[in-house]
């Protein structure tokens, strides 16, 4: 008989994994569906300069709980637990083996414990999903063992740096169903992937990062939708809809549902003291919520007089489409950095964007978009502080180079030359202090240390476009945030849209599909469904199985 277990995400906002097994046979089909950080227990036991040591391996995360005990993980890391940790390597129950990955989306409370998984299990992503992962791989700097969705550094490192990989599948989409009535953004599930005694379609969805996906489990005796993290009200919000029907068609049996939005009041949001003023979006049904951030950052950036600075999260690219034409309305150059630059072009050839409106998408020729460049190791701009391919060819790219036609000595005489100054679509700090009311500058929270050399003018604004605190880490952080902002007498406004459904929306999902049995996860109010539906929604816990009845 097929079951589910929430290994971990029952009862907090982030760290989803859930196993799904087919039967109960040793030999039935066992499937993960997302391996995420949980940041909730992160936060319990660790901190900015407490982190779980990569020397250990797997002993701090089993430890703490940040992994659940069981016998799928690496083989090296699993070695080295026997060598150092031999008791704590005796406790791992053992799950037997696991045939897939399946990863809804790339944010990292959903992916961000996966480089322990086996290297043997393959994963599975939407193609934008797998581009957006392996190029936030390529651009970190972090060596640790939690960061190498396809390619992980083996332990232990004898300084060798022998390089492990692990395969990531692209889910294949056919071709646009025929009866879809959408016909601005690309629709429909992918070909659904085969294993013994079940089937697992992908179902596209909107959320505040490109590629994200529902999952439909066919078993045996039934189908289970597991949601993954969604909304309704962003730029492909009827994406979600069509999907939503799609599904409803299927008459599931089983709902697993996430629920961020449940939770009561904005507790650590009210706390925040770095935003002078706040406008929240996507409450409203049927409302393109990002229109209404674009609109209304639109007015604030008009006001400005001096430099604007955006800070969002560096893979939600809808709202960087947002900000390029909010910097294009108002007379703007658009200055974004170097990573960011290139997940959108991975992004994009993986096919982000290719059904959105011309007039929508993010384009990285336009003249006024242009690459701001921060200092770094030599405490200039030096062409060997640009040490990784990726950036000299997205730097060279923006000049109009063919980077693919130089070697790696060219590359390095050509970006040394590039950040001289030969070219006004990559600029650095002082030029952006020259001329700040031209610019509207893309820096996250982690980049707040390039005001010292920016200078922010009077009149300068400050638009922070994502989530608000709802933890007390991320509480901490506003609060540091809110030191540099009255350091530089920098102007502060909130303006932002959720990456999740509101109440309301949620709930019309459960009314929409009418599963005989809902249950909630990636929530802290669970009960909230209870009260709503009653007796076909029972709460979870981690490490508990479900066993899908017939």
């Amino acid at each position: 008989m097929a079951q589910f277990t929430m290994l971990d995400g029952a009862t907090t906002i982030g760290g989803t994994k859930l196993l799904f097994e087919a039967g109960s046979s040793p030999k039935s089909t066992r499937l993960l569906f997302d391996f995420g950080l949980n940041y909730a227990t992160m936060g319990k036991y660790f901190e900015e300069f407490l982190t779980p040591r990569t020397s250990a391996g797997l002993t701090d995360y089993l430890t703490t709980g940040l992994l659940p005990r069981l016998r799928f993980y690496r083989s090296d890391l699993t070695a080295l637990l026997h060598e150092m940790q031999p008791d704590l390597a005796g406790k791992p129950a053992d799950p037997c083996h696991i045939d897939a990955c399946f990863i809804t989306h790339a944010h990292v409370d959903h992916t961000g414990s996966i480089s322990f998984l086996d290297e043997t299990i393959p994963l599975y992503a939407t193609p934008v999903t797998a581009a957006v992962l392996r190029a936030v791989e390529e651009t970190q700097y972090s060596p640790g063992p939690e960061n190498g969705v396809t390619d992980f550094i083996v332990r232990p490192n004898d300084g060798a740096n022998k390089h492990g990989q692990r395969q990531l599948i692209d889910l294949a989409t056919p071709v646009k169903s025929p009866d879809s009535q959408i016909t601005a953004f690309p629709v429909g599930p992918s070909v659904p992937v085969e294993f013994p005694g079940c089937w697992v379609t992908a179902f596209p969805v909107d959320h505040s990062i490109p590629g994200a996906c529902a999952y439909l489990i066919e078993y045996d005796g039934g189908k289970l939708v597991y949601t993954g993290d969604l909304r309704f009200h962003g730029r492909i919000g009827p994406v979600t809809r069509d999907t939503v029907s799609r599904l409803a068609a299927a008459h599931p049996d089983v709902l697993v549902i996430e629920g961020t939005n449940l939770r009561g009041d904005d507790t650590f949001a009210a706390k925040e003291p770095a935003f002078a003023r706040r406008f929240k979006f996507g409450s409203e049904p049927d409302v393109e919520a990002e229109q209404k951030v674009e609109d209304k950052a639109r007015e604030e950036v008009q006001r400005a007089r001096g430099l604007v600075i955006a800070d969002f999260g560096m893979k939600d690219l809808d709202r960087l489409m947002t900000f390029q034409r909010v910097a294009k309305e108002t007379g703007r150059k658009l200055a974004i950095l170097p990573r960011d630059a290139y997940i959108v072009r991975m992004a994009q050839e993986a096919g982000y964007q290719k059904d959105y409106k011309k007039e929508e998408k993010i384009d990285l020729q336009d003249p006024d978009v242009v690459l701001y460049v921060k200092r770094a190791g030599s405490g200039t701009y030096d062409k060997g502080d640009i040490k990784q391919d990726w950036a000299r060819s997205t730097i060279l790219r923006f000049v109009g180079w063919a980077p693919n036609s130089l070697d790696v000595a060219e590359k390095k005489e050509a970006v040394r030359d590039v950040l001289n100054g030969s070219c006004p679509r990559v600029v650095r700090a002082a030029e952006v202090t020259a001329h700040q009311s031209e610019y509207l500058l893309t820096l996250g929270y982690w980049d707040v240390q390039e005001l010292c050399d920016l200078h922010p003018a009077p009149g300068s604004l400050y638009i922070h476009s994502s989530a608000e605190a709802f933890n007390e880490e991320m509480a901490w952080s506003q609060d540091r945030l809110a030191e540099w902002l009255k350091l530089t007498g920098m102007d502060s406004v909130h303006i932002h849209a959720s990456g999740h459904a509101p109440p309301e929306d949620l709930f019309s999902i459960v009314e929409r599909l009418a599963p005989r049995h809902v249950y909630p996860i990636h929530t802290e109010h669970a009960e909230r469904y209870v009260e709503r539906f009653g007796d076909i929604v029972s709460l979870v816990e981690n490490g508990r199985g479900v066993t899908l009845a017939r």
